[in-house]
């Protein structure tokens, strides 16, 4: 009665009560969503304060999500949200909230660093075997025509070589290139 009697006197009226939204757990805390009421009052600053159940810990905003801090993790709690004017009407409070329970986030497990695949040795390229200078072919020495033996007869009882191109004539004379 007494908040009617001051809005009145200050001008205002009752806020609007919020419409509750989802709450979302986070790490011992939470974030209260909510929609704002059609009708904040006359004038003035306008706060939205959410309340948890339990432990009535309270947080405050300007608009939509607020935060409230300093929960329990592990801890269920439900919340509700009312509307404040600076010239002290206050709405009442909203329906609860969806039931959250603060945790500390899972940490990831730790990433090994990358490992580099084994390096293998370095492979040397095949290596030849040794190659023998070229042999070149066996040089026969140079071929003669055959050296007939003389072929010696008597012409006129001198000896003619008739292998060696002479000619003896009528068995008398020798005659040779």
């Amino acid at each position: 009665m007494i908040a009617a009697i001051i809005a009145s006197a200050a001008g205002g009226a009752t806020p609007g009560t919020p419409t509750i939204g989802t709450a979302t757990a986070g790490n011992a805390s939470a974030s209260v969503a909510f929609t704002v009421p059609a009708y904040t009052g006359k004038g003035g600053v306008v706060v939205y304060r959410a309340i948890s159940t339990p432990s009535n810990i309270e947080g405050t905003a300007s608009s939509s999500p607020i935060t409230v801090s300093g929960l329990s993790n592990g801890t269920s709690y439900t919340f509700q949200v009312r509307t404040e004017t600076s010239y002290g009407a206050n709405s009442a409070y909203s329906a609860a909230s969806n039931s959250v329970t603060p945790a500390v986030p899972p940490v990831a497990p730790p990433v090994a660093p990358p490992v580099a695949p084994p390096v293998a040795p370095p492979v040397a390229p095949p290596v030849a075997p040794p190659v023998a200078p070229p042999v070149a072919p066996p040089v026969a020495p140079p071929v003669e025509p055959p050296v007939s033996p003389p072929v010696v007869i008597l012409c006129n009882g001198s000896p003619c070589d008739i292998a060696g191109g002479c000619v003896c004539f009528d068995n008398l004379n020798c005659a040779c290139p």
